[in-house]
C-alpha cells in the first residue's frame, strides 16, 4: 500500500505539473527518470568548493525532463524533490507505470582525484536478453549524445549488477555523469550551463533510442 501511495504521488504531481504530459498523445512512450539518492542519502559529496551528488541528480532530472516534455514524451520521476527513495520503491514506480524505459542519474566519486568522465552502466539479463539489447542500445545512445553535448572524457558503456537497473521490468540505465572527486570536473557539476549541456544530451540519447527504434518496426 505504501509503494502504491508513492506511486499515486508522484504521478499525480508529474501529471499537475507540465501540460505537454497532460497533451502528449496516448501512444507517447513513457519514461520513468531517477534521481540518484536524496534525503538522508546524500551520495557522493566534495568540499572546496561544497558539493552533494543528491543535489546535482536532482537539478539535473529536472531539466532532463524538461527537455523530454518539450519531445513530447509522458515523464514520471521517482522524486521531484530532496525526499529518501528506498531503492525498491523507485523499482515499484517504474514497474507499476509500465514504462517504456527507465533512466537513473548519478554523480561519480574516486579515491583517485585524477578520475574523471562519463559512463552509462546496463544490467546483462541472462533470462531477458530482448531487455538486456534494448538496454545497451539506450545507453549507447545517450552516452553518444551526452559525449557530444559536453565534450566530456568518455568512460564507456558498462554492464554492471546495479539494483535499479536488474530489477527493473523495461530497458535500464544508470548514468553517472562525472565525478565530484576531480576538482575540475566537479566545478563544471555545479554549473546551471553544464548541467543544461548533461541533461540534454540524456534527452537527445532517450530521443535517439525511440526513434531508432520506429524506424526498426516501420
Amino acid at each position: 500500500m505504501r509503494v502504491l501511495l508513492i506511486f499515486l504521488a508522484f504521478f499525480s504531481s508529474v501529471s499537475a505539473s507540465v501540460g505537454s504530459v497532460i497533451t502528449a498523445p496516448p501512444a507517447a512512450p513513457t519514461v520513468v527518470i531517477d534521481a540518484g539518492h536524496g534525503g538522508t542519502d546524500q551520495g557522493a559529496r566534495a568540499h572546496m568548493p561544497y558539493c552533494e551528488e543528491k543535489r546535482i541528480a536532482l537539478q539535473t532530472a529536472r531539466l532532463v525532463k524538461k527537455y523530454l516534455d518539450q519531445l513530447g514524451y509522458r515523464v514520471i520521476m521517482t522524486r521531484n524533490t530532496d525526499i529518501f527513495v528506498p531503492l525498491a520503491d523507485r523499482v515499484e514506480v517504474a514497474n507499476q507505470a509500465s514504462s517504456n524505459i527507465f533512466v537513473s542519474i548519478h554523480f561519480n566519486s574516486a579515491r583517485a582525484t585524477a578520475a574523471q568522465g562519463i559512463e552509462v552502466f546496463f544490467y546483462d539479463s541472462k533470462e531477458t536478453k530482448a531487455r538486456t539489447k534494448a538496454s545497451k542500445k539506450l545507453a549507447d545512445a545517450i552516452l553518444s549524445r551526452v559525449l557530444r553535448r559536453t565534450l566530456a572524457t568518455s568512460r564507456g558503456v558498462k554492464n554492471r549488477n546495479f539494483y535499479v537497473i536488474r530489477e527493473t521490468q523495461m530497458p535500464s540505465v544508470l548514468v553517472e555523469g562525472g565525478f565530484i572527486s576531480n576538482a575540475q570536473e566537479r566545478s563544471l557539476l555545479k554549473s546551471r550551463e553544464y548541467q543544461e549541456k548533461l541533461a540534454r544530451g540524456i534527452a537527445d540519447g532517450i530521443d535517439g533510442y525511440f526513434k531508432a527504434r520506429w524506424r526498426a518496426a516501420n
